[in-house]
Parts: structure tokens; sequence; C-alpha cells
């Protein structure tokens, strides 16, 4: 199982409170102010285990969805009817290739897709579970091979190439210099170690990387630090070091995500929620904000430097427009447990997270976007990216989906 698994979606009631903290200057600050927010973070289960890595993956059998992996009259005995349509229709997000109609075809139901970035509707990259890695090249996603069978937690679309990892054990590339031996068939590299900058943890707990630019961020345990690309050669730098991340809550982030160089918006456990300035300098700083919550944030995506939408646990939305105590808390038809978020504006916001919830905001309202082609399954959903708007890929267990299944 690899860190990213580990740190995003949890190992149980035992780790989640070890990773827990108390935020003084946030939401521990937010609801000693006020009332009504001492009862709302009082009702906050320290010790809930928000999504505990699965020992055990049932997968339908094929003849129990039929051809389309529908399940006739028994796909809506939960009472979810109207978001799981048997059939694609118009508005849907659908399967949009990959996986097979059933677990026998195509890539494996079990593989789960952490990761999906786009440079633009005819080159987008995902990366998952043993090996999984794929490229979209405007026509279909088509499977590559990056010669390895460990997870993939991490892609990033630097300028000149791609990068991937699961652990920093084993770093790979395309198109941004030789590694070990030769390249897989398809031209990744293995480049082997990446070694953190001295005193840093090599407990990644999330990662990114500006698409077209020369340096990822890389959030672990401890801290958080760069890793610059330049040309063929990958640089471990320091970022915000551990000595600041033992006061402020930079430690322990699950997202990562900026739309220039400069600032970069993190958000994690117990509420977490900063802000990286000056984040393409020698000397990054960080910014505490107060997300007026206790609850883990799975996800963060930014609009630009001054705004930022962030997902967390029960169906937890917050956005925030630049101020430190600007975050609010938005309504949504949902309570399950969120991870990941992405849009193409403010007005084109999607998040996506347990039991195949996709939720969809048009500048006023969160909505339920319907899930179509299911049959039983409601599989976790991990990823989603927006590279225009109308457009969007959607990434889970078993599951890669688009709106009405177009490529």
């Amino acid at each position: 199982m690899s860190a990213r698994t580990r740190a995003r979606l949890g190992q149980g009631a035992s780790t989640a409170s070890a990773w827990r903290y108390m935020l003084v200057s946030g939401a521990g600050f937010a609801c000693a102010l006020a009332g009504s927010f001492v009862a709302a973070c009082a009702s906050v289960d320290e010790n809930v285990n928000l999504d505990p890595e699965k020992t055990e993956t049932v997968v339908p059998e094929p003849d129990a969805g039929g051809a389309d992996g529908a399940d006739g009259g028994g796909s809506c005995a939960e009472g979810d009817c109207e978001f799981f349509p048997a059939e694609c229709e118009p508005g849907a997000l659908c399967p949009s290739g990959l996986f097979g109609a059933d677990p026998s075809a195509g890539v494996d139901w079990r593989t789960r897709l952490h990761t999906i970035r786009a440079r633009s509707t005819t080159d987008a990259w995902l990366v998952g579970t043993v090996g999984t890695a794929a490229h979209f090249d405007g026509t279909a996603w088509k499977a590559a091979d990056l010669g390895t069978r460990e997870s993939l937690g991490y892609v990033w679309l630097a300028n000149g190439g791609e990068l991937t990892f699961g652990t920093l054990d084993r770093v790979f590339t395309r198109g941004l210099g030789a590694g070990d031996g030769d390249p897989s068939p398809d031209g990744w590299a293995n480049r082997g170690k990446l070694t953190a900058p001295p005193g840093a943890s090599r407990y990644v707990t999330a990662g990114w990387g500006r698409t077209g630019g020369s340096t990822m961020w890389v959030a672990t345990n401890t801290e958080v630090w760069r890793i610059d690309a330049d040309g063929t050669t990958l640089t471990p730098k320091a970022g915000v070091p551990t000595s600041v991340c033992s006061s402020l809550p930079c430690k322990w982030l699950r997202g990562l995500d900026g739309a220039s160089p400069n600032v970069v918006w993190g958000v994690g456990e117990k509420g977490a929620a900063i802000r990286i300035i000056g984040a393409d300098s020698e000397s990054p700083t960080v910014e505490v904000m107060n997300p007026l919550t206790w609850s883990t944030l799975n996800g963060v995506w930014a609009v630009s430097d001054t705004e930022a939408w962030a997902v967390g646990a029960r169906g937890l939305v917050i956005h925030n427009v630049g101020a430190t105590f600007g975050w609010q808390v938005m309504e949504v038809p949902t309570h399950e447990h969120l991870y990941a978020v992405a849009g193409s504006s403010s007005s084109d916001v999607w998040a996506v997270g347990d039991r195949g919830v996709v939720l969809h905001y048009d500048g006023t309202t969160w909505s339920r976007v319907k899930v179509a082609g299911l049959g039983r399954r409601r599989p976790e959903l991990l990823s989603v990216w927006v590279p225009e708007p109308g457009k969007v890929w959607i990434g889970g267990q078993g599951v890669l989906l688009s709106v009405g299944g177009k490529r």
C-alpha cells in the first residue's frame, strides 16, 4: 500500500487519532470564540475513522450486472435510483474507457485511480495502484507501461515531461532524463530513489506541481519541501522546514494546489488550512488560515492566488476568497466523505467522494450529479480534473467517468 493511500484514506481510529493536533490559531481558536462554533466542533468525533483502507474488495460477478454493468431491478436496492441510472443519459457521468464492462475485461476493477491531470483536452495523464498509468490523446485513454507494479499516487506534468511516484524509493519520469537501465516500452525511466533534503521526512502525504512548471511541492508528515526539475536533473530543495511546521499546521497535509508559482494552498488533518506565500522564492512563508472546522480536509483546488475550494469529511465543502478568516461552509446534498475537488472556474466546480458521490457547483448551488452504468457498485471516487468547461474526468476504484461517457 502506498504512502499516499495511507495518508489520504486513513488507517483506522488509532492512526487517525495519532495524526490529529490542535490548531490554536485556526479552528480551535474559532471554536473558543463563539458558542455556535463550540457546539459545532464539539459534535466532531475525534477518533472517527474517515476511510480505512479496505482489506477486501468485493467485485460483482459479471452476470450480476449484465453486459453493461447495470443490475436491472436490484441495482437500486439502497434507494438511490435517481442518482445511479442503469443506462447513460444526457448530463450524467458515464464510464469513459480503461475499465471493461465486467471485471474480466480491461483494467481490473480493483484498481484505484489516484490522480488525474491534463495539459489540455488532448493531453491528459492518470495514475493509480499496481503501476497503473494511462494517457489520453484526444481520442481514447491508453494504458501506459511504466515497468512497475507498485502503486503510483502522484503525477506532475512538468515543463518538458512527466513525473510520477508512489514512494520516493522509485521515481519515474518521461522526457525528463534517463534512469536506471533501459526505459519502459512507453518511454518511462526509473530514476531510482529521490533523496529528501537534509532533515526532511520521506513519508509523502500529498504532492502537487504546477502544469508546465519546474517545481513540485511534496508534503510529508513533518514538513513541506520541493523537487526542482531543471532539464534532466531532479533536485530536492527545502521548502517549509520541520522547525516551522512543528508550530504551524503544515505537516500531515492531504491536499496541495496552486494557480501560480508564487502561492500554494494546503489542507489536511484537524482542519489545517494554509497558504504558502513566496512559494517560488528561496524562503517561502506560511500563512495560517481558519476554515472554522476541525474536520479533516482531503483536497483543495486553487481558483487563483486568492480563491480556493476545499473538501473533506462528512460532505464538508468550504470556499475561501482570500481572507485568513474568510472560509465559508457550503450547503451540499451529501454527508459522504469527499476526497477531491477541481473546476474550470468559480462557477464550474466538481467534488467527488465515497459511495459514488459526485457534486457540481454552478456558481449558485451545489447539486448531485447522476452516475450511470455502475450497477450495484458505489465506488470510492478519489480524483477529478476539469480541463475546460463541460469537460471533466473522474477516477476512483474501478471506474473512470466523463459527462455522457465522452472521451
